[in-house]
């Protein structure tokens, strides 16, 4: 295929030649200082334009290429391949799947100290500046954020140069042959030049329009005392109950946010100090208690990672307990069970009075 162009005052047409991307990151610059080059509107019906991309958006797992934000809170999960990459055809639909599950269920809060961390300012800051109009409401866009948090309401999209069939395949099958509670797309974005112009031809390959596509999140649970233990009753019975009643006793001395996914309850204690939450861990209803580790990286003095091997060590002295030292930049699991048995959870109850003290003189 041959594209000519000529300018309104040129008599004679200019060919037009594609124009390779050097490295991926190029790719993903270009698309961070213009995301709304992504064409979100030819994957959810209704969504406005995205104003604000992320770049390496920390998680456990790894750094997300692009998080992008509409006004409206919609959420996008980005992905930049190019077609040489290997990669773009199995690794990274596996890879976009898992940024976007480790995504899922994390609290507003969470995702902000995410942004905080990696732009120096909050999301709400970041929006405001981009989205420049005084009608934008920020207690609306949280909404939206916290309930596509809560629901796994994403939009996933890989960004390549040249979509392959395969790849095609792949997303259509996503979409026609599962229901799930996000969209995911491949978003094609060729480019060309003439002398000095340039010109991008995106193209999008995504979900049909159907009623299923919507524009904003479903409302998640929001969770309480009364319905977290009423669920962890059912799915886990007495032993993870006990547990989980004396910790949430423990966290009165400290604030603790209630969940909102729509089948599993949580709550996350965190302490606030010198202007900043310091979460301590997330307990769930499906009998785990997450050991934020993750989050101790960012913030004094579990930033060290001499504090964090320290209480690595301290946690490991429970009986039935064994993280591996990998872990102390992840979100390592304990079960509730184990808490319950002989003095346990007295015994982790007085490692986080030891934490909480170190917070405290940071």
């Amino acid at each position: 295929m041959k594209i000519l162009i000529r300018g309104q005052k040129d008599n004679e047409w200019h060919l037009v030649e594609s124009a390779a991307y050097s490295r991926e990151a190029e790719l993903q610059r270009l698309l961070a200082e213009s995301p709304g080059l992504i064409s979100i509107d030819d994957v959810r019906p209704n969504a406005g334009p995205l104003v604000l991309a992320v770049r390496e958006f920390g998680l456990p797992i790894g750094a997300i290429d692009l998080l992008a934000f509409s006004a409206g809170g919609d959420i996008a999960v980005v992905e930049c391949k190019l077609a040489s990459n290997p990669e773009v055809k199995r690794k990274v639909i596996g890879q976009v799947l898992e940024y976007g599950a480790n995504l899922w269920e994390l609290s507003y809060e969470e995702l902000d100290e995410g942004v905080r961390l990696r732009c120096g300012a909050s999301l709400a800051e970041l929006m405001e500046s981009a989205v420049q109009s005084p009608e934008w409401d920020e207690e609306s866009f949280r909404s939206n954020v916290e309930a596509s948090l809560a629901n796994g309401n994403f939009i996933l999209m890989i960004v390549v140069d040249e979509i392959n069939d395969e790849l095609a395949r792949i997303v259509r099958f996503v979409n026609v042959c599962g229901s799930p509670s996000f969209e995911f797309a491949a978003l094609e974005m060729r480019r060309f030049q003439a002398e000095n112009a340039e010109m991008l031809v995106p193209r999008v390959i995504g979900p049909a329009q159907s009623p299923k596509s919507r524009a904003k999140s479903e409302p998640g649970t929001q969770w309480n005392e009364a319905t977290f233990f009423a669920e962890l009753q059912r799915r886990q019975g007495d032993e993870a109950v006990l547990a989980a009643r004396g910790i949430l006793d423990w966290t009165k001395k400290m604030q603790v946010w209630w969940g909102k996914g729509r089948q599993t309850g949580s709550f996350v204690a965190y302490l606030d100090h010198n202007g900043r939450a310091h979460q301590m861990f997330a307990v769930y209803t499906y009998g785990v208690l997450e050991i934020y580790f993750y989050w101790y990286t960012y913030k004094p003095p579990f930033d060290s990672e001499e504090k964090r091997i320290e209480l690595l060590h301290k946690l490991n002295q429970i009986q039935g307990v064994n993280i591996p030292k990998a872990a102390i930049n992840k979100r390592p699991g304990i079960n509730l069970t184990t808490l319950a048995k002989d003095d346990n959870l007295e015994q982790f109850l007085s490692i986080y009075d030891w934490v909480v003290e170190e917070v405290l003189k940071s």
